[in-house]
C-alpha cells in the first residue's frame, strides 16, 4: 500500500484517481449516481479534474491552446452538445449552477478575495485609473467595428453600433442586452424583443471568441514578460507588488480565522444584494447590479482597514483554497450550463464573425494603450479592461480569466462588467437615439 501511495497525480494517488473515475462513469451508465449536491460536486470534480490535469500537462495545449481550462470547457461544452452526458445530470448541472446559484458563490469567493489580496495603495492607484482603460476598450472596439462594417460589408454606422457594438461591450446578457432592448423600444418604439435576439446572437458569438483571445494573449505575455504583470496585479510599478505581497506575511491565522474569512465573504454578497434590490438599486437612474456593490464593499473593507489582519489571512487561504480545490467543479458546471455549442452555431454567420473579431481586436487594442499611459501592464489591461467588456458578464468573466491564467484579476474584470456596461447602456439610449 506504502508503494501504490507513492505513486500520486496532482496529489492523491493514482489508484484513488482510478476509483473515483469508474465510480463516475459506471454510476452515469447505469443511473446509479445521485443527482443531489454532493454527488454533483463529486463527479464534476473528478472528472474536471481529470480534465484539467491532463490539458495542464500536455505540452501543445499547455502552451498554444489555454491548458486545462480551457480543454475542459471545450470538452464539457461539446460532451453535452454530443448528448454524451445523460439529461439526468446535465438537468442536475444546471439546478446546482443556476438554482442552487453556486457559480454566484464562487465568483463571490473570487471576488472578495481577489480584493483583500491586494495592498491598499495599490489597490486605489489601480481602480482610480481604470476608468480611461475601460473608455479605451470601447472606443477601439468601435472604431473597429465600424472600419470592419462599413469597408468589408457596406452597413450602415448606425446599425453598427446598433447591432454590434452596443451588445457585445454591454455588460452580458441579464445585466446588458436584456435591459438594453427595453431601451431600444423605448427609444425607437420597435420590437424589443426582434432586438434582443440579434442582440444575443452577437453577443454568443463574442463571447466564445473572446476565450480563444485570451488565450493569445497569455501566450504574448509569456512571450514578451515585459507586458505582463504576476496575474494578480495591475499595476507596472514593481516595488507595491512586492509590498502587496508582503502585505499579510507577518499574520499568522487559525482555521476558525479561515472559517470567519468564508463567513465575512459570504455576507459581502448578501449586504450587496439588499443594496441592489432594495436600499439603493439605482444612482442618477442607472441600475447598479449585485456584483458591482460587492466589488465596492470589498473595496471599502480593504482601504479602510477594519478585518484584522487573521482574518484577513483567513480570506486569503479560502481564496487560495476555491482558486484550486473548486475550480475544476466549477468550470465543468460552466461548460455544460453556459457554453452552448447549438446557440453558437445557430447565430453564426460570416458577417457577425468577422465585425465580432474586429470589435474584440479593437477593445484590445484601446484597453492595452489606455492602461499602458495609467501604468498598467498591457496585456492585463487588455484582458480585463477589453475581453471582459465584450463577454457574457460574470460567467464570461471567469471563462476569459480562466482560458488566459489570470483569475486573480476577478475584480477588475468585474467591474468591466458591471460598471462598464452600465456605461454602455447609458451610452447606447443616446446611440438609438441618434440612429434608430
Amino acid at each position: 500500500m506504502e508503494k501504490l501511495n507513492k505513486v500520486t497525480w496532482m496529489g492523491l494517488p493514482v489508484y484513488l484517481w482510478i476509483i473515483m473515475a469508474v465510480s463516475v462513469f459506471a454510476g452515469m451508465y447505469v443511473g446509479a449516481l445521485g443527482t443531489d449536491f454532493g454527488a454533483t460536486l463529486f463527479w464534476l470534480t473528478v472528472v474536471g479534474g481529470i480534465i484539467m490535469g491532463v490539458g495542464n500537462q500536455l505540452p501543445v495545449i499547455k502552451d498554444y491552446l489555454g491548458g486545462g481550462p480551457l480543454l475542459l470547457l471545450l470538452l464539457g461544452s461539446f460532451a453535452t452538445w454530443s448528448g454524451w452526458i445523460p439529461d439526468k445530470y446535465v438537468e442536475a448541472t444546471n439546478t446546482w449552477m443556476a438554482t442552487i446559484n453556486f457559480q454566484a458563490f464562487y465568483l463571490t469567493l473570487l471576488i472578495v478575495g481577489a480584493v483583500m489580496a491586494i495592498e491598499r495603495k495599490t489597490l486605489l492607484r489601480s481602480l482610480i485609473g481604470y476608468l480611461p482603460c475601460i473608455l479605451g476598450g470601447l472606443a477601439g472596439a468601435a472604431v473597429m467595428a465600424m472600419i470592419a462594417g462599413v469597408l468589408f460589408f457596406g452597413l450602415d454606422i448606425g446599425d453598427i453600433l446598433m447591432t454590434y457594438v452596443m451588445p457585445i461591450m454591454g455588460g452580458g446578457s441579464a445585466a446588458g442586452a436584456l435591459p438594453m432592448s427595453s431601451i431600444y423600444e423605448e427609444v425607437t418604439g420597435k420590437d424589443k424583443d426582434v432586438y434582443y435576439g440579434i442582440a444575443m446572437s452577437a453577443l454568443m458569438v463574442a463571447n466564445i471568441l473572446c476565450i480563444f483571445f485570451a488565450v493569445a494573449l497569455d501566450i504574448i505575455g509569456k512571450k514578451f514578460p515585459k507586458l505582463t504583470g504576476d496575474g494578480t496585479q495591475l499595476m507596472r510599478t514593481k516595488g507595491e507588488q512586492e509590498n502587496a505581497a508582503e502585505d499579510l506575511s507577518g499574520y499568522s491565522c487559525t482555521m476558525q480565522d479561515i472559517g470567519n474569512g468564508l463567513l465575512i465573504m459570504v455576507s459581502c454578497w448578501v449586504f450587496a444584494g439588499l443594496l441592489s434590490k432594495w436600499l439603493l438599486p439605482k444612482i442618477l437612474g442607472v441600475s447598479i447590479h449585485q456584483y458591482a456593490y460587492l466589488v465596492v464593499i470589498a473595496v471599502i473593507m480593504n482601504v479602510t482597514g477594519i478585518l484584522p489582519g487573521t482574518l484577513r489571512k483567513g480570506i486569503s487561504k479560502m481564496y487560495k483554497f476555491i482558486n484550486v480545490g473548486l475550480a475544476p467543479a466549477v468550470f465543468g458546471g460552466m461548460a455544460i450550463s453556459l457554453l452552448d455549442f447549438q446557440s453558437f452555431i445557430d447565430a453564426l454567420s460570416v458577417t457577425t464573425l468577422c465585425i465580432a473579431v474586429f470589435i474584440i481586436i479593437g477593445c484590445i487594442i484601446g484597453s492595452a494603450i489606455a492602461g499602458y499611459f495609467v501604468g498598467y501592464y498591457p496585456v492585463d489591461a487588455a484582458i480585463t479592461g477589453g475581453l471582459c467588456m465584450a463577454n457574457m458578464g460574470g460567467s464570461g468573466d471567469m471563462l476569459i480569466l480562466a482560458a488566459g491564467h489570470r483569475m486573480g484579476l476577478m475584480t477588475y474584470a468585474s467591474i468591466s462588467s458591471r460598471i462598464g456596461g452600465a456605461i454602455v447602456l447609458a451610452i447606447s439610449g443616446v446611440v438609438f437615439g441618434l440612429f434608430g
